[in-house]
């Protein structure tokens, strides 16, 4: 049996209904943000552009535009390159206004690249302006704040650290590819 949130917070004594919906859309806005990441990491276009109203804007630096059109952009890029990339979101500030958000996220970028070429690494922000319509959170306007870069020397191949990963682990792939994507958990 499934209870609303709306439902379970009236039945307990003492909760604010207006900070449990405060609440419920924080999550809603950080749960957009890791399917963004998520879509970016296992190379799925269409995951990526539904965190993003159709008439959404991104400035990437390196691009500065409609948002799906970079959602495309990048979705081909990493077809080009084959890298793997990693989104690891650390801080997220959003200040509620209504249907209207401004969220910050943190973000560390890892992008592993073929053929023995350095890791690169990059710190920096997500400063989104987010909008809620019929329930719906997603992004409105994108800006990338970059704070730092570094690059690393490859090390190898995945099993030659930590002692030696197994040939029976699990290896992180694209979409559809990807241990996420299995029927059975």
């Amino acid at each position: 049996m499934s209870i609303s949130s709306k439902d379970a917070a009236s039945s307990v004594a003492g909760v604010d209904q207006a900070e449990l919906s405060e609440l419920i859309a924080k999550q809603k806005l950080y749960e957009n943000m890791a399917i963004y990441c998520r879509g970016q990491d296992r190379k799925d276009l269409e995951l990526m552009k539904s965190t993003f109203w159709p008439e959404a804007t991104d400035n990437h630096g390196m691009f500065d535009g409609p948002a799906h059109e970079f959602c495309e952009w990048s979705y081909e890029n990493q077809k080009k390159t084959l890298h793997r990339s990693h989104h690891y979101i650390t801080n997220v500030i959003v200040e509620l206004d209504g249907d209207r958000a401004r969220r910050e996220s943190a973000v560390v970028y890892v992008m592993v690249k073929l053929g023995g070429e350095p890791t690169d690494i990059m710190g920096g922000r997500y400063r989104d302006l987010c909008e809620r319509r019929d329930g719906a959170w997603k992004v409105l306007r994108r800006v990338v704040i970059f704070d730092h870069v570094a690059q690393f020397p490859n090390t190898g191949e995945l099993g030659a650290v930590f002692g030696g990963i197994p040939a029976t682990a699990r290896i992180g792939d694209t979409y559809p590819r990807d241990p996420i994507h299995d029927l059975e958990w």
